[in-house]
Parts: C-alpha cells; structure tokens; sequence
C-alpha cells in the first residue's frame, strides 16, 4: 500500500485565557499553545475482508500539537487541557462526522478491520460499495474554546456488509453474555425474550459496535449510546426476576421489559406453564395422549417503559403465542396453535425460547430429580469465635446473583480456627470449607470439605462467593461512602459507629433521586450495594426510600454486615 502524507497547515499561536485564582488581583495566566500539526495514513485504498475482522485496517500518525505551557511556572499545566479526536467524514466540510477519541499523549491510532467497517456503517456506507472518506485530527484546548484542526486526509474504503438483524447483551460491565436481541428488518427495533435475575443490569451493542444503555439526561427507559451523550447508564430489569420480552428501540429512543410472570395452556392441553430462568424455557408436566392437538397458550404481562418509569407505575398487558409449534410469534391476543404429540404419557412440554429466531414447543421425558430452589441467604460460622466465644449462624450473606449463586456480605473477621460457609442456619451437615487452593483473602470452595477457610487478620471485610464457580474473596472495609441522594453522583464519606459494619451519615434531601442511592465501599463502584425495601443488595442498581421523603435533613444507616438500611428523622 502506498503511504500518503499531506502537506502542513499551520495555525497561528492562540493565546487563551485559564479561569483560575492567582497571588494578586488583575494577575492572568495565559495558556500558550503554537498548533501546527501532521496527520499521514498506512494507505490511501482499503477494501475490508469480513474473512479478517481482526486484521490492521488502517494507521493514522499525527504530530504533537505544539507544546503546551502556562506564563507562571509554578502552576502545574492541568490534566485534560488538551483533547484529540479523530473526525471521519463523507464531505470536505465535515458536516457529519463520526469521531474516535484519542487518549492523552497518543499521536498515532489503528483501526482494525472490524472497527473501520462499523465507522464505515456509521456513516451511512453500503457493503460493498467503494466511498470517499476524509478524516482530520480536531483538537480542543478547554472548555468554551474553538476547536482547531489538521490537514485532511482523502481516503478510499470498500466496506463489508453487516450484519444488522443481531445485538449482543452485555453485563453491567459491558462484557458479552449468551444472550442477543433481534432485528428481523433491519429497522434498529431490537427485541426477544430473556431470562433475568431481579435488578440486573445490562447494555446492548448492537453490529456495529455501538454501546447503547439509559440516558443519562433524558430519563428512565429512554435509550442513547456514547455516541449521543457523554455519559450513559446501563438498562436493568425491575425486581421480579423471571420471563421479560424486551424491546430497544434504537430510532425513537426508548426501551421496555414486559414481564411474564406465568402462561396458561388451554385447549387439547390445560395447564399453568412456570418459568425456568436459568435454562430460558417454559415448562409443565403433563399426562396426555400423542397425536395432533390443538391449543392456544396466553398470559397476562406487566410492562415496563418511558410512560411508567418504576415499577410503581406498571402497566397490566395481555400477551399470547400464536403461530407454529416450531415458529411461535408474540401478540395480545391467543389464536390456535396445531401441535403434534409424539408418545403418550407423562411428559415436560417445554415451550423454549433460547433460540431468539425459533420459539419452539416441545415435548421431553420427564426427570425425577426436583429442582431446589436458590437460598436467599448463606450463612457463616466460626469467622468471630475470638469475640462470641461460639460457632453460631447469627450473620450472613445475602444471594445477589441466582444464576452463579453468588453472595456477599459484610462480615467482621476475627477468627481463632476459621471459618465455614453453611446451607441453612443450625444444619451443620452441609457447609463448604476450603478447596485448597489461595489464601484467606480469595481462594477456592469445596462441598463437605474437612478444612477451614483461613482467617485473614481481624476487620470489617465485603465477603464475595459464587456456590457455582466455588470461589471467594474478602475485600477489607477502610472507608464508606454513599452516592445518588438528590441524583448527585459525588462519593460522600460516611462515619463508623461503635458497631462492626454500622455506617451513618447526616444527609440532605433537596431533590428526587431517580436512580437510587449506592454504598460504595472504599469509594469503588466496582465494590458497592444497591438494593431496595431496606435490604442492601451487592452490585444492585441504588435503593429507594428518599423519595418519600419530605425536603430536610435525615440520618441514613447501613448495616454492611445484616445487609440493612433506613432513614430516620433528626
């Protein structure tokens, strides 16, 4: 490929005024920067292979922009004065524009295959058509300041087709899950049914690489990206964890979860169908004959959406299946569905979902084994035998994750022995001790295990364990912090009481806090409780019971280690 490097264009010297307190009155710092800046690209003709998605698409190299430095020497330069971006465009005149932020002191970008294709897509270009694109580095030295730009690059792509009908769901870390949404037309309507704990948190990205989630600015169950905003939240599904059929609606910018909590069978075939979450099915056993039958399948749903907000404002809705047994559709109103019984007998019809294409109706043998419902709390003993004297099951952790059986928890640490994780309070039969491989901080679990998990030195730590994966980890507790009240996202200090784990903080109720309030623990998003009706919950969107409240002043209390919290009046 042959590398094109365009000629300079050199700005004259800005000098701008810096907002900021000095020794005297009329003594003004002055920021001085000379922009005069080079951008080159590794090619100037690209044709995307989807066969390479991985592969070095295109280079860009740019010069520093200029040096930067401010008329008083001993006040430091501040962090972020300068920002660089990477503008693409259609037209010379840049008037729509897909940007790439660059990150402090980088003065060259790659673009994979995968990533220019998306960019390409962005901007409104077919597969397979070959297009013009102009690009230019736009840097901005502060607020309020105009922008100044490079020379500008003329390049050739040819794109690859993408494949629209697919969004992938992300975890609230925005890591892919199994789970995707569909756009059959290719419209930017994304829908399908999921199978959710309650409170989960989720993003979407749909084909071109977009992450799309809440709006920061515009409310709950309204829909934007980081494209369209600089800050967005992540969806998340209200309490009743179960069957919702969810909708993003990419064009008009809103989303919904319409929640099923069960469907009634009728016709050849009666019954009441449940939910299983983790296999993303409906399911019930029946007695029936084989052969052609006849059914209609409906339910009653509560939906979710920008009318509603919370969950105190839900909407009641009918919904049905309708269509084929292999190819069933969603609508409010049930018409019959022919289905075909292949023996006779005791059996599970299964209505499966997983396939977000296919909804499906089908009959499997039936298993022995009952299924064991999910604890909503593991309890310890032997972590504080140096100050009870005992092994009792007076603490716990709190379930917060079903699918992983994951809990965590506040515990005060201070054990002689060590200590067990326990089933049920005062079953001493089954517990899980240590695997055998870490150390007191993290480590791995084992069913019935004989040994102790090690003790770590006596403190206030988050207990965090998953009876799936058979693994844990303390965290040490060396500060509290609360955030949200009145939709302020500052970190806010909280003080320790007497109590092991008991934090309160004087706090101001001024304004609707319509995200709730979190705990943040050592002033980590990534270590923090929401929850909801007093009950702390880790990892949870923030927990109500401020709204209620008139304006004026409260005590807020959380409990980390009986996962509690509660307002009360000064």
């Amino acid at each position: 490929m042959k590398t094109n490097y365009i000629s300079r264009i050199i700005a004259s010297a800005l000098t701008i005024l810096v907002v900021t307190s000095c020794d005297k009155d009329g003594d003004f710092l002055t920021l001085n920067t000379n922009d005069d800046v080079t951008m080159g690209a590794s090619a100037e003709e690209i044709v995307l292979d989807y066969d390479n998605l991985e592969a070095l698409a295109l280079t860009l190299n740019w010069d520093e922009n200029g040096n930067l430095s401010l008329s008083n020497p001993d006040v430091a330069l501040p962090d972020g004065v300068l920002t660089n971006s990477i503008e693409m465009s259609l037209s010379q005149d840049f008037n729509e524009v897909v940007n790439t932020t660059v990150a402090d002191g980088i003065y060259s970008y790659q673009f994979t295959v995968s990533e220019l294709n998306s960019i390409m897509s962005r901007l409104g270009v077919e597969g397979g058509v070959r297009a013009e694109v102009f690009v230019r580095i736009k840097s901005v030295v502060g607020k309020n300041i105009d922008p100044t730009y490079s020379n500008v690059l003329s390049i050739f792509v040819t794109p690859y087709k993408i494949d629209m009908t697919v969004a992938y769901v992300l975890n609230k870390s925005q890591e892919p899950t199994t789970r995707t949404l569909i756009s059959l037309t290719e419209n930017g309507i994304y829908e399908g049914f999921a199978g959710v704990a309650g409170w989960e948190n989720w993003y979407m990205q749909d084909a071109l690489g977009v992450i799309w989630g809440n709006s920061a600015t515009a409310g709950t169950f309204y829909v934007s990206s980081l494209a369209l905003e600089d800050k967005i939240y992540n969806f998340w599904y209200p309490e009743p964890a179960g069957c919702y059929y969810t909708t993003v609606n990419t064009v008009e910018m809103w989303w919904s979860a319409l929640h099923i909590p069960e469907l009634t069978v009728s016709g050849d075939i009666n019954g009441v169908m449940e939910f299983d979450r983790k296999a993303s099915e409906w399911k019930m056993t029946v007695d029936t004959q084989s052969g052609a039958k006849n059914i209609t399948i409906s339910g009653t749903g509560t939906l979710y959406d920008v009318s509603t907000g919370d969950k105190d404002s839900s909407i009641t809705k009918p919904v049905a299946l309708n269509g084929s047994a292999d190819n069933l559709s969603l609508s409010e109103s049930a018409s019959t569905v022919a289905i075909n019984v292949g023996t006779s007998g005791v059996q599970v019809m299964k209505l499966k979902m997983v396939n977000p294409l296919q909804w499906a109706i089908v009959f499997e043998a039936a298993s022995d084994e009952p299924v064991e419902p999910v604890s909503p709390l593991l309890y310890l003993s032997g972590h504080d035998d140096l100050v009870s004297g005992s092994w009792h099951f007076n603490n716990f952790l709190r379930l917060y994750n079903e699918d992983e059986k994951a809990y965590a928890g506040g515990v005060y640490m201070a054990s002689e022995w060590g200590y067990k994780l326990y089933k049920e309070a005062e079953n001493w039969d089954e517990s899980w001790g240590f695997g055998g491989e870490g150390d007191a901080m993290s480590g791995n679990l084992k069913y019935g295990a004989k040994t102790n998990i090690p003790a770590p030195e006596q403190g206030l730590y988050i207990f965090n364990t998953s009876l799936e994966s058979l693994t844990f980890e303390l965290t040490p507790v060396t500060t509290v912090h609360y955030s949200g009240l009145n939709d302020d996202w500052g970190k806010f200090p909280m003080t320790a009481t007497e109590t092991p784990g008991v934090y309160t903080a004087i706090v101001e109720k001024i304004a609707e806090t319509p995200w709730g309030v979190k705990i943040l623990i050592n002033q980590s998003w990534d270590v923090c409780f929401g929850g909801g009706s007093g009950q702390l919950i880790y990892g949870q969107d923030g927990f109500d019971g401020d709204n209620e409240l008139a304006n004026g002043s409260y005590l807020l209390t959380v409990d980390l280690v009986n996962s509690t919290y509660s307002y009360s009046n000064l």
